[in-house]
């Protein structure tokens, strides 16, 4: 079976992976030998019942005027996304992709009735987040690139400071197809430097590779930002059971060796279930640390290397060497004692909050009647009306229709959506722009880019928009089977 890399990227109109849009999406497929096969570009419109971040678009010197006269609609990228992504053999690769781009992909598909999930192990495909690998070189093998420092002498992982300071063209940072280039040209150094490296943390996006090297030892090397500088973003954790029992295949759990384990066992069972959740400045509001434990998903490419299998090992390692089977055994009595406690503070209780149905992606999953309905909607070319069992999907649907095909509404159908984009720009929702709050921001970022003539010009830009859209939604009368287009 013949694998290929599907390296990409986003550009948003916001930095929340739910709630805001795509104004850009990249993608460039490549053989193993990073030789380029195909590459595209896709604008996406945005629809009527949404308002931009204006700072994203400052960023990304993409307006909402230039995505709707250049893009396709959000279904119509979804369409395009998911045939390209369960490709045969498909390995799709993002810089940072996990905690964002993946998120915006699951919701794209998730948004416009589409599997959010198979993409990841349907026709032998997979994901991986290129940034964990740069993280992971940068503890076992830090020779392998030049790292950029910011000025407190920290290193810096951002991919534009990486690939000019590793001599790898990057003509535009934050357009989505740059950042892609930048990101295979990093891959290929990497690669070609050390094989074995690359192609280790390569293997550790495939959960059943994970499940493989943790059957192999109790105890492990762990890297990951959350550790921070000061710990070289890096500890050595010890497996002390999984969640299988709780229907949760993927998730294992750890104590970390070289946190406060005496602190750890001294905490109720409330504490440690409080504190794990809390905000670091929370933690250091009300005087306590996080507690020593940690919750790995094997489908998330974590960084684990057995202990016994490490060759070299880093520094803050190798200093450990007498004490280090004594903070082993004292985590050993720890788990014996409180493991089953340790299990029940990672489970969460179920929200009762009523969610918007754009947000609910996690909130339950379809059922098999549901997805039938899904499949019909693709395959009739959208004259078929679904019957969905569940009232997030009946929801979805309605704006599903105003978002990519608002001209086969009614009258009646098309007043009221046109009264759910005005309630979505106008009032306010916990996460969300709206007008007054869009308005706000715009001044205050007028003031702060003062004399840059083209940051002020997207300003403006942004703001005729959201006038606009003010406009035709709160007055314009409909015509019968007029569409609304998109500004």
């Amino acid at each position: 079976m013949k694998k290929t890399y599907l390296w990409y990227d986003y550009e948003t109109f916001g930095a929340d992976p739910k709630r805001d849009r795509i104004s850009q999406f990249a993608g460039v497929r490549t053989d193993m030998n990073f030789e380029v096969v195909d590459e595209m570009v896709y604008y996406c419109k945005l629809a009527e019942d949404y308002l931009p971040n204006p700072e994203a678009s400052i960023i990304t010197e993409i307006t909402p005027q230039e995505s709707n006269e250049k893009g396709i609609t959000e279904n119509e990228l979804a369409e395009i996304l998911f045939k390209e992504f369960t490709k045969e053999g498909t390995v799709t690769i993002g810089y940072n992709s996990i905690k964002f781009d993946d998120e915006v992909t699951r919701n794209l598909f998730y948004r416009t009735f589409r599997d959010p999930y198979e993409r990841e192990w349907k026709n032998n495909c997979s994901r991986w987040d290129f940034m964990k690998a740069i993280l992971g070189v940068y503890v076992m093998k830090p020779e392998l690139l030049n790292w950029p420092l910011k000025d407190d002498g920290r290193p810096s992982f951002r991919l534009e400071e990486l690939s000019i300071e590793n001599g790898i063209i990057h003509e535009n940072a934050h357009d989505a197809k740059s950042d892609v280039y930048a990101t295979i040209g990093l891959a290929e150094l990497i690669s070609k430097k050390s094989p074995n490296v690359f192609n280790y943390f390569f293997n550790l996006r495939d959960k059943e590779f994970v499940k493989s090297e943790l059957s192999k030892d109790e105890l492990f090397l762990h890297i990951d930002f959350g550790y921070g500088y000061d710990k070289g973003y890096a500890s050595l954790i010890y497996k002390i059971g999984d969640f299988i029992k709780s229907g949760d295949k993927n998730a294992f759990l750890f104590i970390d060796v070289l946190s406060d384990v005496m602190a750890l066992e001294n905490m109720s069972f409330d504490e440690i279930k409080e504190c794990l959740y809390y905000s670091n400045e929370k933690l250091k509001e009300i005087g306590k640390e996080r507690p020593g434990l940690k919750q790995i998903r094997i489908n998330q490419s974590p960084l684990i290397i057995p202990y016994e299998s490490l060759r070299e090992k880093p520094e803050f390692v190798e200093n450990l060497a007498e004490s280090l089977q004594d903070k082993v055994e004292k985590v050993k009595i720890l788990s014996s004692k409180r493991k089953d406690e340790f299990l029940r503070a990672f489970m969460r209780e179920e929200d009762e909050v009523k969610t918007d149905a754009d947000l609910d992606i996690y909130g339950s999953f379809a059922s098999p009647r549901d997805k039938k309905e899904m499949a019909s909607l693709h395959r009739e070319n959208y004259e078929y009306i679904p019957k969905f069992k569940d009232k997030k999907y009946r929801e979805l649907y309605f704006r599903f229709i105003g978002r990519n095909m608002p001209e086969v509404f009614t009258d009646d159908e098309m007043s009221k959506w046109k009264e759910h984009c005005y309630q979505c720009i106008s009032k306010e929702r916990e996460g969300f722009q709206n007008l007054a709050s869009l308005k706000s921001e715009i001044t205050e970022l007028e003031k702060k880019y003062r004399g840059e003539r083209e940051k002020i010009k997207i300003l403006k830009d942004i703001k005729e928009y959201a006038e606009n859209l003010e406009k035709k939604m709160k007055t314009e009368p409909i015509k019968p089977g007029e569409q609304l287009k998109m500004f």
